[in-house]
């Protein structure tokens, strides 16, 4: 009896919290298909450079950490392999920044070892293939953080180890150094949450972030303002669905965040979502864009190129790697 009287309760409260939800509008844009990855690949680093998108890393399907870079060509619609000198990993990160590419971060082994955490930065120059190694990230949470720039600097937000942090650090492009900006509110402040696997980008001059989880999936959504060494957390429009290991893309107009895994705490409370959402600084207002056609995915990738939005790889519900790739016009 009071197990029934507990299910009829979880079931009215999940009602009433769809009710409760606001409806978003719906654009339903078109999707297209590209040409599919050789191989499948999730947990990718992912970055544009002269109008071609290029995948760094992830792990295949049987289980095997890559150190392969694949270059996308939209206008021949065709994938080519690059060899890298880097150690294989999951969850690295990689950003354009100008004539060059940084890249590194991420973790090459089992969880809780401390040498699984990789720290090594890396700059490489596509136009003549040179590769070399700068001064290592400070964090000790180098597994999946947000990247961003403003030309002069590269931001590294949150990222990961086995535990949790709310922090951002710092990369000043000619001195090769990294500083942590300090937290504009009390370290054990409940808001922004402390977190992992958050997504975000840079639009229209300001750094927005948020989801990710921190023992359940979160909503929350921000505008960090760094002013000199510090950092100001502006709320915004939380997103409509909580996720983690979603990706966010930036066109300068829009923040776009794709997909990603709803987890509510317990292993009988997730979902993939197979969505894509715009975010409007201007208005802080959400719109979902499209909706995926393969089913939901977690730890995808993607840029945007011509005001195309490309978004695919990542992994299924499964936790199989996908080879797939869709593109959307803005």
């Amino acid at each position: 009896m009071i197990k029934s009287i507990r299910i009829h309760i979880t079931l009215l409260l999940l009602v009433l919290m769809m009710a409760c939800r606001p409806e978003i509008p719906n654009l339903s844009l078109p999707v297209e298909r590209c040409v599919e990855l050789p191989i499948n690949l999730t947990a990718s680093a992912y970055f544009s450079y002269d109008g071609k998108g290029y995948v760094f890393g992830g792990r295949t399907t049987d289980g095997t950490l890559s150190n392969k870079m694949f270059c996308y060509d939209p206008i021949l619609n065709l994938w080519t392999e690059i060899d890298t000198p880097i150690k294989p990993r999951v969850r690295s990160r990689a950003i354009t920044v100008g004539e060059h590419v940084y890249i590194g971060l991420g973790m090459s082994g089992t969880l809780h070892l401390d040498e699984s955490y990789l720290r090594d930065w890396w700059r490489w120059t596509p136009a003549s293939n040179q590769w070399e190694r700068l001064k290592d990230y400070s964090s000790s949470r180098p597994v999946g953080p947000v990247l961003t720039t403003d030309g002069q600097y590269i931001y590294s937000a949150f990222g990961g180890r086995w535990n949790f942090e709310r922090c951002i650090f710092r990369y000043d492009i000619a001195t090769d150094t990294w500083t942590q900006l300090a937290d504009g509110v009390a370290r054990m402040a409940a808001y922004p949450p402390r977190a992992h696997s958050v997504a975000g980008a840079m639009c229209q001059g300001q750094l927005f972030l948020g989801t990710g989880h921190f023992k359940k999936s979160l909503d929350f959504w921000v505008e960090a303002e760094i002013e000199n060494d510090s950092i100001i957390w502006n709320p915004c429009t939380p997103i409509p669905t909580a996720r983690q290991n979603a990706v966010a893309l930036s066109d300068n107009q829009h923040v776009y965040v794709c997909s990603g895994f709803f987890y509510g705490g317990t292993v009988t409370t997730g979902r993939m979502y197979d969505n894509v959402l715009r975010y409007n600084p201007k208005e802080d207002t959400w719109t979902e864009v499209c909706q995926l056609p393969d089913g939901g995915r977690e730890n995808m990738i993607g840029w945007i190129i011509d005001d195309y939005l490309y978004v695919g790889l990542g992994s299924d519900k499964n936790n199989k790697p996908c080879n797939q790739l869709y593109r959307i016009k803005l």
